[in-house]
Order: C-alpha cells, then sequence, then structure tokens
C-alpha cells in the first residue's frame, strides 16, 4: 500500500489541492528519503502549485521561481510538481531543460525514470521530447487530451527559440486549442537564469522606442508561447536567482511568489565545505593554476596528479574495500576552450595509462617502486579523515583494479551519455558542459584550476560548484582542488548565498525587492539597465501601450480597480467622450497596479518593465511619492472606438488617444492635455475595437497611455551620465 503523507492545506489557495494516485506512487518509491523529508518535499510542492492558476477552465497566468542550492535535488522539486498537479487537474506540462542537448536528455531521462513512463504507468504518461509540427505532434497531444483515461502529457524542449517556436506553432494549431480550450498548462523552466533572460536590454537603450529593439531569441520565444496559452502557471527553478530577482525583478518573466527549497539532510553545499569542513579544500598553486593566455602549461601540474592519486586511493577504499558506493567520479574543470579540455584529457589518459603499465611490472622495478612511494603519499591525505582506515598495503592491492575500471570522458557537445554503471570509476574532463544543470554522479574529487581576471560573477561561481550534492555516505573521501583566489570568492559567496536566502524566507518577492533598495545593493544594476540614453529616449513624453493579450484579465482587474478607487473629475469637456477624472496614488500603489496589468508584447513589455525600475528608482531617491491615474471618457461605458491595424505584420492600435477639437464653446486640448506636470501620469482607456475579423471587431478592452514629464528625465540624466 503506498505511504500517504499528509499535506497541509492552506486557506488561501486558489484551489483546493488534493494528494492522488501519482504522488502516492512517486512518494513510495522515494525509498532514500525519510518521513520527514518527504513531507518536506510534499510540502513545498504543495506551497508552490497552490499559487498557480486553477487549472480546470479558468484564464490567466501567473509566474513563481523555487529557489534551491546546486546540486540539492531541484530536479526531484518539480518531479514531486509534476505528480501533485496532474493529481490536480494539470494535463500538460512542459520543461524548458537546459540549453544543451545533454541536459535535454539528463531531463527526460530522469523523469521517465522517476515516473516509470516506460513501464506500467505508461498509459498515465505521454513523453514528447523537442516535439515538431512533421512528427504531427499536434494531433497526437489532441488525441491524448481526450482520452477517457485522461493521461498527462510531458513536454521536455530545448530552451532555445527554434525549439521553443516550434512548440508554440503547436499550441496554435486549431486541434490543440479546440482540445484544450480554457484548461491549465504548467511551464517549469529548469536553471531560469540561463538563456531565460533578455540579453539586449543594455543596447536597446539607445534605440528611439521599444519597437525598434532587438531581443534575445530565446526570451522572446518564451514570451511568445505564453501569449497563446490563456491559462498557464510558469515557474522558474534555479540556485542562482540573483538574475530573475534582481536584474529582470519588474520584468515580464519576473515571479510574482517564490518558495525557497530545503535541500535533504544529507547535502553538503557550500556552507557545509568553506566553512563547516575547510579541510576538504585543497589549494593549487598559483604556478599549475592554468590560464590561455597568462598561464599556459607546458607538462601535467603536480596538484593534478597529487588529486588523481586521492581520487584512485578514495575508490579503492569507498567502492572496492567498503562496498559503500557502487561507483565513484572525480570532475577536471580547467578551462572554457574546448582545445584545453582535451590537453588535460590526455594527461590524464596518459597517466591512466603509464600507472597501468607500471603497476603490472615485477616488484622491485625501480619504475614500479618509486610510483607506489608516490601514491603512499597520496594515501596519508586519502585517509587522512577517514576511521580505522584500511592499510596502505590493503588499498595498493585494489589501486590497479580501479585504474583498470576507470572510464576517462571528455565531455564537449556531441558526447556521449555515460553509462555509470559500467565501471568503477569515472573520470570527466570538461568545461561548460560540465557546468548548470549537469548532474556528476558519485563526485568525490573535484579539480578546478580555471583562472579568471577580474572578479567572477556570484551566479556563475556557484553553478561551477558541482561537487555540492548528496555525500555524506563518502565525505570523508571528498577533496576539491581549487586556486586560492576561488577559495576566497567561494568563501565569500557562501556567506552572501545564506544571508540571500534567510532574507528570501522571511520576506515576500515584494517586501525583499524593498529591503535591497533601501539598502543600495542593486542601484548599480538598476542604473545600467536605465541608462540616461534609455530615459531620454524611451521615457519622455505620452506613450501608448497596446494590451492585446490577456483581455479579459486586464478587463477585470480594471474594473476592480475603478470600483475600489475614489476618483476625482477633471475639468468637464461637454461630452461623454471628453470627460475624465483621476485619483492621485501613493507610488508603491501605482507600481502594483503596473505590476498587475498584464502585457505580452514584447515592445510594451519592456516599457512596463521599465518604467516601474523608473518609479522605484524615483521613490527610492524621495524624489516623488505619487502618480496620476486618469480614467479617460469614464462615462462611455461602451468605450470609444479604435481601428486595430497590421504593422509590420503584428496588429497594433492605431492611436489611443482622441486629438484637440479647436471648436464649441469648450476648446478640447486632446488626451495628450490630459495630465499634470509633477509627476508620472498613466491614462486608462476603455477601447472598443474596429476591425474585419469578428474576432476583433467590438471587441471591449482596456489599455494604457502613460506620460513622462519631460523635466524628470532631464533630471535623472544630469544625475547619471
Amino acid at each position: 500500500m503506498a505511504e500517504v503523507i499528509k499535506i497541509i492545506s492552506d486557506k488561501n489557495s486558489e484551489f483546493k489541492i488534493t494528494q492522488g494516485s501519482r504522488t502516492q506512487d512517486l512518494i513510495s518509491r522515494l525509498t532514500k528519503l525519510d518521513r520527514e523529508e518527504k513531507e518536506t518535499l510534499l510540502y513545498e510542492a504543495e506551497s508552490i502549485l497552490k499559487n498557480c492558476i486553477n487549472p480546470i477552465h479558468t484564464i490567466g497566468s501567473t509566474t513563481g521561481i523555487a529557489i534551491g542550492y546546486v546540486q540539492s535535488g531541484k530536479t526531484m522539486s518539480f518531479t514531486t510538481l509534476t505528480a501533485l498537479a496532474i493529481d490536480n487537474g494539470f494535463r500538460i506540462i512542459i520543461y524548458f531543460a537546459g540549453i544543451k542537448l545533454n541536459l535535454l536528455e539528463q531531463t527526460t531521462n530522469r523523469l521517465k525514470k522517476d515516473l516509470l513512463t516506460d513501464s506500467v504507468n505508461s498509459k498515465h504518461f505521454k513523453v514528447y521530447p523537442s516535439p515538431t509540427m512533421a512528427q504531427n505532434v499536434h494531433l497526437k497531444i489532441k488525441g491524448n487530451l481526450l482520452l477517457n483515461t485522461k493521461p498527462a502529457i510531458l513536454i521536455t524542449v530545448l530552451k532555445h527559440y527554434k525549439h521553443i517556436s516550434e512548440l508554440t506553432r503547436i499550441f496554435e494549431t486549431f486541434e490543440v486549442k479546440e482540445a484544450l480550450g480554457n484548461n491549465g498548462v504548467l511551464i517549469i523552466d529548469d536553471e531560469a537564469d540561463q538563456a531565460s533572460l533578455n540579453t539586449y536590454a543594455r543596447k536597446n537603450s539607445k534605440s528611439e522606442d521599444w519597437e525598434e529593439d532587438e531581443f534575445s531569441s530565446t526570451y522572446s520565444s518564451i514570451l511568445n508561447l505564453r501569449a497563446v496559452l490563456q491559462n498557464h502557471s510558469y515557474i522558474q527553478y534555479t540556485a542562482t536567482p540573483q538574475g530573475p530577482l534582481l536584474i529582470n525583478i519588474m520584468d515580464l518573466l519576473s515571479p510574482k511568489f517564490h518558495k525557497v527549497l530545503t535541500p535533504g539532510k544529507s547535502y553538503t553545499g557550500g556552507k557545509f565545505f568553506f566553512e563547516d569542513n575547510p579541510d576538504l579544500i585543497i589549494s593549487i598553486p598559483d604556478r599549475e593554476v592554468y590560464h590561455h593566455k597568462n598561464n599556459q602549461l607546458s607538462e601535467c601540474p603536480q596538484s593534478l596528479i597529487n588529486a588523481l592519486q586521492i581520487f584512485i586511493c578514495g575508490v579503492a577504499i569507498t567502492v572496492n574495500i567498503q562496498s559503500k558506493e557502487d561507483f565513484l567520479s572525480m570532475l577536471i574543470h580547467a578551462d572554457s576552450l574546448k582545445d584545453v579540455s582535451r590537453q588535460f584529457y590526455d594527461w590524464v589518459k596518459m597517466l591512466k595509462d603509464s600507472w597501468e603499465d607500471q603497476l603490472q611490472l615485477p616488484d622491485g622495478d625501480p619504475s614500479k617502486t618509486e610510483l607506489i612511494e608516490q601514491f603512499k603519499e597520496n594515501y596519508i591525505e586519502a585517509v587522512r579523515r577517514i576511521e580505522n582506515p584500511p592499510s596502505f598495503n590493503e588499498v595498493m592491492v585494489e589501486v590497479l583494479q580501479v585504474i583498470l575500471d576507470t572510464n576517462i570522458e571528455l565531455v564537449i557537445a556531441g558526447s556521449r551519455e555515460i553509462d555509470w554503471s559500467n565501471a568503477t570509476a569515472h573520470i570527466l574532463v570538461g568545461a561548460d558542459m560540465l557546468n548548470r544543470g549537469y548532474t556528476v554522479e558519485g563526485l568525490m574529487v573535484s579539480y578546478m584550476p580555471r583562472y579568471s581576471i577580474g572578479k567572477s560573477n556570484a551566479d556563475t561561481i556557484q553553478q561551477r560548484c558541482r561537487f555540492f550534492g548528496y555525500k555524506m555516505n563518502f565525505l570523508d573521501s571528498c577533496r576539491v582542488f581549487l586556486p586560492n583566489e576561488s577559495i576566497v570568492e567561494y568563501r565569500e559567496y557562501v556567506n552572501h548565498e545564506e544571508i540571500f536566502r534567510t532574507n528570501l524566507k522571511e520576506h515576500t518577492l515584494e517586501e525583499y525587492e524593498q529591503l535591497l533598495i533601501l539598502n543600495g545593493n542593486v542601484n548599480p544594476t538598476r542604473n545600467n539597465v536605465l541608462s540616461s540614453d534609455l530615459i531620454k529616449h524611451k521615457l519622455s513624453g505620452w506613450r501608448q501601450l497596446n494590451a492585446l493579450q490577456h483581455i479579459d484579465e486586464n478587463n477585470n482587474f480594471i474594473d476592480s480597480f475603478i470600483s475600489n478607487h475614489t476618483f476625482t473629475n477633471f475639468k468637464d469637456f461637454g461630452t461623454p467622450g471628453r470627460r475624465h477624472r483621476y485619483i492621485k496614488l501613493d507610488i508603491n500603489k501605482a507600481i502594483e497596479f503596473l505590476k498587475n496589468f498584464k502585457i505580452a508584447n514584447m515592445p510594451d513589455a519592456l516599457r512596463k518593465s521599465s518604467t516601474i525600475q523608473y518609479l522605484r528608482y524615483l521613490a527610492d531617491r524621495g524624489e516623488v511619492n505619487h502618480i496620476y491615474i486618469f480614467q479617460t471618457a469614464y462615462s462611455v461605458e461602451t468605450g470609444r472606438e479604435r481601428s486595430l491595424d497590421t504593422e509590420d505584420g503584428k496588429l497594433k492600435i492605431s492611436n489611443i488617444f482622441s486629438g484637440p477639437d479647436p471648436k464649441g464653446i469648450d476648446i478640447y486640448p486632446g488626451d495628450r492635455a490630459i495630465k499634470f506636470e509633477d509627476s508620472i501620469c498613466i491614462q486608462i482607456h476603455r477601447i472598443r475595437l474596429k476591425h474585419s475579423s469578428m474576432q476583433w471587431d467590438k471587441k471591449l478592452m482596456h489599455t494604457l497611455g502613460i506620460y513622462y514629464p519631460e523635466n524628470f528625465a532631464h533630471s535623472f540624466v544630469g544625475i547619471n551620465k
């Protein structure tokens, strides 16, 4: 009988969360976790799911972020979230599974393994890796959605614009749209701070308007996919949330809720290595730290030889003698260049072959004797933390066996998937392919002589930490070889990470953002994004938004906002279409207003994002504590008619602003004159669209016009040259 773990419901949940058969089946097979760990895993998955949009016939979208440690079990978290989501009505789950094929394969295989999709559970799951229209996957998805057995559809896709755009084409088909309707789709973005975020923000600041901007293709493709899904929840998983939380906090992909994930009891992370057990860290001498320009090594460094022999001794003890593990591995990460990886691979292979030959020589051979003496020195380090270790002679009996059963892999683009069960010891040599998201099974020894000029980025530092993970069973044999500068950087980062996570646990995202602003920690980032060029060219004068997606959500939001506020009449210009009213709104509430008004087209999404950041900047400096929100033509409930035109293949409202009229008793100065100069002004426009298609003609919607006073722009530019 499956073990049932009670989930604590939250009274504020949008829909009732239940633990069904898929969840119970998964949890019952997690034999390496104790009851408390299972309860934590389920509780955190439930905490994420309860913030998602109700998957049953609902229109809406939301974004959340799950923050874990490197190698701490994020995949297990989103697998549990998957099972729980299926039990609560989600039929389609999409996984952005990294930017490299090996990560896509790793995630796909892990999902299949954990959910048993290739066995008895095949009728409950349909898995489609990188689906295409050519494969008629849209027809298969339609058929699956109509099956009485209601199988879950799991789609893994490479985080690349071509693959995501192809997936968007599938969801745009009539077949999938009709079968899916307004039912929910769950999107899980693994390593969300990589590739998803816009990378052109700084360059774009110099163009005259956002319509002229360039956008990183992956970022744009994600927005396009989200725009075609009427009901979806987008959950970002990352161990390095600095990008999603700080650099793009107000961007279209910015999270509305978060969950800090708890690692399992046997997890060993940065604090464990660099604060609690610093003796596991071994310094690589400066002269042996490789750099392709400043320090090209002409021969294999002695520190690498030591690391290899410590690793071989550790495998001999932990695997062959104590039988505590089936295999163990070593990682070598020297430089980002492939040729450098090949050089280190050649050194390691040469040493392995040489040692194999030497150890098979007759006893007393000088070459064999010298090698044994060298191993004896490293044996002392290998057993330093092991209680009652086997003798050196016992270990040396097994050393040759380990060397004979060692698999050496050069992990670069196009390399094969590693069969972990096929060798006692694995040595992986590579660089970027071994970074973010890649799981090195049984990693015991890491050798990372990578040298960088200048200070490394915090998230880059952490994502190289493949040596974090679940290692308690062989912790005393673990060693990490690093340059002195890297050791200092890691120690600094560990301190930053613990403070970062503690604050996130204690605050909502909005509270934490305010905390960061008050401390001044993110001003440099924000000032880079909000450059003087951007303010001068793009956040000045009147601008209009085209909110042609999420219309129903925005209509409901605006109606609720208006009904909950008391407006003051502006000057009456005589006709219903020229009667406007306004409120003076606290700047923080104004920011909340903008955040809740949904924009899904790229140029206007960035305008909204940068406007919010600009308001944060002004509020932080104490220059402004309010803005104005106008309800234009408030008595025209049917909306003012506006044409919907096509420009460069894209739909756009021709002009939301009514122009000036010099006739009549009260000369109308035009909508653009309905403003105040002491702060930013936002106009709410109720629009009745005019278009040739039945889809758009006579559709009622709301959109915004925003006014940025010229003196604000000049003030900003004067300060930030």
